[in-house]
């Protein structure tokens, strides 16, 4: 039984600057990197780093791009048999210019991205969990495919996750608050908890999600750790202490932590701790898929938490 991704494949390009031009100007690049990157493509390596055996469907472009793009997930073992080729359109491609003092600005071109198609069979008889990064629910062919492939799980009660961004829920707030009592787990952080219920507090919104009938909602706080929250519970467990460099790829790597542990039926706490940890690890190094902690790499720091050894031991052994 596998889990089913839907979402981007990019090829990541970061770019370190003398110092950030005015429009117009010239500067230097004195360093350059080429990672694989896509909330999908990012969930789906990591989901398949910790063992969960995981499926990518995403589409990239017949171009040199899309091997940078599905490099790492390749490398871990994702099954990428479900991943499309556009003929006509690039792979997606994200460029992190980054400034002397570590600002980034993003350049991003969704590219092949949009024209995802539903695949035939919708979803395989072998799918037992339906993951769906946010960005496939924002655009294009890709918006519709996601949404059939959301109908298609509640027809066949597979269990549906989401990972909520900010330009799907501006362009689709109203449908995604209609769809959330059919989701069996939905992941946003602190701004798009704010965007979903506009003119709440923190602990407003958290109280109108749990009126929605989710089961289980999962708040990314960054440095504050996370919150989950039950129709009737609301837990919070902070932060795993680390120097951060890049926190890019950190949300997607928390997500794959959360969801290895809910299928393997870990208790609550041991979701938060290892969804922390592994969020935690992949921000001590520069990158996205490229930053994923390994398996033993992310056992070590877990045995190095306190309560860790049990989710080390129960989770990652397993």
């Amino acid at each position: 039984m596998t889990i089913l991704v839907v979402g981007d494949a990019n090829a990541d390009v970061s770019a370190a600057l003398v110092h950030y031009p005015a429009e117009g100007d010239d500067t230097q690049i004195t360093t350059l990197e080429w990672g694989s990157g896509g909330s999908a493509a990012n969930v789906a390596a990591a989901l398949a780093r910790l063992g969960t055996p995981t499926r990518l469907l995403a589409r990239v472009g017949s171009d040199p791009a899309a091997a940078i793009a599905l490099r790492v997930a390749r490398a871990v073992g994702v099954d990428l048999s479900a991943v499309q080729t556009d003929p006509a359109i690039a792979t997606g491609l994200c460029y992190a210019a980054v400034s002397p003092g570590g600002d980034r600005t993003f350049f991003s071109f969704r590219g092949a991205n949009t024209t995802l198609t539903v695949p035939a069979p919708a979803l395989h008889s072998d799918t037992r969990w339906l993951h769906i990064a946010g960005h496939a629910l924002f655009e294009g062919q890709q918006r519709e495919t996601a949404r059939a492939l959301f109908d298609a799980a509640v027809q066949q009660n597979v269990p549906i996750s989401v990972d909520l961004c900010l330009p799907t829920l501006r362009a689709w707030r109203s449908e995604i608050v209609m769809l959330l009592p059919d989701m069996a787990l939905l992941f946003a952080n602190e701004l798009e908890l704010a965007e979903l219920y506009p003119g709440s507090t923190h602990d407003s919104a958290i109280a109108q999600l749990q009126r929605t009938g989710v089961p289980l909602a999962a708040i990314k706080l960054g440095a504050g750790g996370c919150l989950v929250a039950t129709p009737d519970t609301q837990t919070h467990t902070p932060a795993c202490p680390v120097a951060a460099i890049d926190t890019n790829g950190c949300g997607d790597a928390f997500v794959a932590g959360f969801l290895h542990a809910q299928l393997r039926g870990a208790a609550l706490e041991h979701h938060m701790l290892l969804a922390n940890a592994l969020g935690a690890l992949t921000a001590t190094r520069y990158g996205a898929a490229e930053a994923l902690p390994t398996r033993h790499e992310l056992h070590a720091f877990l045995n190095a938490q306190p309560g860790g050894a049990i989710v080390a031991a129960q989770i990652l052994s397993s």
